[in-house]
């Protein structure tokens, strides 16, 4: 049964897993981007929904009968209550856990060929409402501390099957990347009196170097240190800690400027792989951290692969300039 495990040394957590080990890939190998599975055998599509659990959450547009959106959990999750005697043996050096949480597959179109290349405004709008709303209704359970919603597009970028999906796990710790990011924040408010995000937004948009595009709501920019070709944050440019207080019209805003990004990356790179990253933080961390924090999107086109020195010193090679990939980003469109 999946669990958590401790490391003595950084006490960074990690997930055992080994029942992932049998789930199903649409992908032949690495290398092909076409797939074994079709749509006749999707379990995502259009009327095969009983070869998935029952939806936590589903979207309706308007009042069509018909689904839009459908959240529901993963047959294979990373993260699941485990049984205390199915834990392994520990002692004051080694320390595992249950590995209690909830792993959402969230389910973006019924159409098996929709990405988000071919997608439209609306889309985006369906898909962000249902991401909101479920991770408001897993919030309510205090016992858990992190949620954190992701996208893996392309084999190169993690993903294992074609039916365009993105995730959310939610964990009763939070992730050690995550919990950098929020502690140097915090120092940076301490210290300051102001928000590191809204800080980083004046002076992006002062120095115009790294802005790609904007609307009234939302900025995407380059970040100043992109770990990777292409690297785009999209930001609100009005503080806020969560993406869960977000309005109807600025979903839509957000996802006016998401559709302009994916435009953007298509026509400059193609259908290239991506992997895609929400942060934002839960209401029970909102005390301590509302001034703070300031949720935002990070897309990371996969443009190269890690290796020896970026695993063994957590230190990224980028080798494209922020500056660069923004100057031909704005032009593309």
């Amino acid at each position: 049964m999946p669990h958590i495990r401790k490391d003595p040394v950084t006490k960074q957590s990690v997930i055992i897993s080994s029942e992932r080990v049998g789930r199903s890939s649409d992908y032949v190998n690495s290398d092909k981007k076409h797939i074994i599975n079709t749509e006749l055998s999707c379990p995502f599509c259009r009327g095969h929904e009983m070869k998935t659990p029952d939806a936590v959450y589903t979207v309706y547009p308007d009042k069509d009968e018909i689904w839009q959106v459908r959240i529901v959990p993963n047959k294979y999750p990373i993260i699941s209550e485990t049984n205390e005697n199915e834990l392994p043996k520990e002692n004051s050096f080694f320390y595992s856990s249950s590995s209690k949480g909830f792993h959402d597959v969230v389910i973006e179109n019924p159409n098996h060929y929709f990405n988000f290349y071919n997608s439209k405004t609306e889309d985006f709008f369906y898909i962000f409402k249902a991401v909101i709303m479920r991770l408001k209704d897993l919030a309510k359970d205090k016992d858990m501390l992190y949620s954190l919603y992701f996208k893996n597009f392309g084999p190169e970028a993690g993903a294992s099957l074609y039916h365009s999906h993105s995730q959310i796990i939610t964990t009763p710790f939070i992730p050690i990347q995550m919990m950098d990011e929020i502690n140097g924040a915090l120092e940076y408010h301490i210290e300051n009196g102001r928000c590191v995000y809204c800080d980083m937004i004046k002076e992006e948009k002062l120095l115009n170097e790294r802005v790609v595009c904007e609307n009234s709501s939302f900025i995407a920019i380059s970040p100043f240190a992109s770990k990777s070709p292409y690297q785009i944050y999209i930001m609100p440019k009005e503080h806020s800690d969560s993406i869960i207080y977000l309005s109807g019209e600025n979903i839509l805003d957000f996802s006016n400027i998401l559709k302009n990004i994916f435009d953007r990356l298509y026509k400059l790179l193609g259908e290239v792989g991506f992997n895609y990253v929400l942060h934002t933080i839960s209401p029970v961390l909102e005390n301590k951290y509302e001034h703070s924090n300031h949720w935002f999107l990070d897309i990371m086109p996969k443009m190269s692969k890690l290796a020896g020195y970026e695993l063994g010193s957590g230190v990224f090679i980028n080798s494209i300039t922020p500056e660069y990939a923004t100057e031909q980003l704005k032009k593309i469109l």
